[in-house]
């Protein structure tokens, strides 16, 4: 059966590219054409959603329950499909698929507002490099009228494409504010479609992103903090050994009983128990630059929470610098903590290896012996 967890992250993230920030910060009135938008951290602690007893149930839960996001005053129901993140630079963001990215912000401003300063919105973006593809446009959905425009960026930085598409919605919300969405088709070359492929994948994402507007409602409860995200859980890989290569050099070590491989990419590997409730992901930093002493002294995950220990030990010869720390969290009216622990090596060919470990209610993941299979590596050159 399919689960789903609520995640805080404090890996440091890129959510973002910089066009997108840029062009969807500059329409939530946050940056002006000559200013830039800002990346931010993101905190992270696991909170899984509670499992259904039985197939039909789960079935039930899988199609129907969504992900209840508190954002801006607002609480979204999201398809709990892939992942959405609160990001710091102040916009919810969602992505289900791999074509694109779906973000949203709640702005004190009401859509006619915009749709009377349009022409002075479309002249600032055209001096900033966008392309028109379509001119801001009132539609009806379901009946609910939007504004809608895209726009296209030529050689945006970090692009995989040589043109970057973005979908741009508005519609009213409440008390004469406004809902903005940005599409970004970071996962598509939009250019080298057809128009009947390209009118195909337009319908798409504004079906979805849509029906997440016209579920959304006042909210009664705090706002979920920035960095909390929600994520599709995949099943684990049980393993009892597992390796991460990065650049020229591949990590390998032994796995913990009870924990599985729930997540593997380029940032690195993810390793969840169920009985722990605690996550474990390694990954190789390509920082020669600095060493990882430097960075576990500069505690920056941490931000403004409180460490609870630091300090050094060594496993095998390699030595590991590290710190840990909590965050309080309420939870059905009581307090409880989200416990954290970083920990850095230098490798034999300048890298750094890097274990981070997160869980709710857990505060023995603070000890560095808990990550001793994790530690007990074995550094080969490719």
């Amino acid at each position: 059966m399919k689960k789903y967890k609520k995640v805080f992250s404090a890996i440091i993230s890129s959510c973002f590219l910089a066009g997108v920030v840029f062009m969807a910060l500059y329409f939530m009135g946050i940056v002006n054409p000559i200013q830039g938008g800002k990346g931010s951290n993101e905190k992270e602690a696991a909170d899984k959603h509670s499992a259904p007893t039985d197939e039909t149930d789960s079935k039930k839960d899988t199609i129907e329950e969504p992900w209840q996001i508190v954002f801006k005053g607002f609480e979204f129901l999201v398809k709990p499909l892939g992942k959405a993140i609160i990001h710091e630079s102040g916009c919810l963001n969602i992505r289900s698929c791999d074509e694109y990215l779906i973000q949203i912000d709640v702005e004190d401003r009401t859509v006619e507002e915009f749709w009377e300063n349009r022409d002075e919105k479309i002249h600032n973006l055209e001096d900033a490099g966008y392309v028109m593809q379509l001119m801001p446009e009132k539609t009806d959905v379901d009946g609910k009228e939007y504004i809608r425009y895209i726009v296209s960026l030529e050689n945006e930085r970090g692009a995989d494409f040589d043109n970057s598409y973005f979908y741009i919605l508005l519609t009213e919300a409440y008390e004469e504010r406004r809902f903005l969405a940005a599409v970004r088709f970071d996962g598509t070359d939009v250019a080298s479609l057809s128009m009947e492929e390209r009118a195909s994948l337009y319908e798409k994402a504004l079906k979805e992103t849509t029906d997440i507007i016209s579920s959304t409602f006042p909210a009664n409860k705090s706002d979920d903090a920035p960095g909390t995200y929600f994520i599709e859980e995949k099943p684990a890989a049980h393993l009892s050994e597992d390796s991460f290569s990065a650049d020229e050099i591949t990590i390998s070590y032994k796995i913990p009983e009870g924990y599985g491989l729930t997540e593997d990419n380029e940032a690195g590997k993810t390793y969840y128990s169920e009985e722990d409730r605690a996550h474990v992901i390694i990954s190789i930093i390509p920082y020669a630059w600095i060493a990882a002493e430097d960075i576990a002294e500069r505690k920056s995950s941490a931000g403004i929470s409180k460490v609870v220990t630091e300090g050094d030990c060594e496993i095998n010869g390699v030595t590991y610098y590290y710190y840990t720390y909590s965050v309080m969290f309420m939870e059905k009216g009581e307090k409880n903590c989200s416990y954290y622990f970083h920990a850095f090596a230098d490798l034999e060919n300048g890298d750094i290896y890097s274990i981070y470990g997160f869980a709710d209610k857990n505060p023995k993941i603070l000890d560095e012996k808990f990550y001793y299979d994790f530690m007990d590596i074995e550094q080969i050159e490719n």
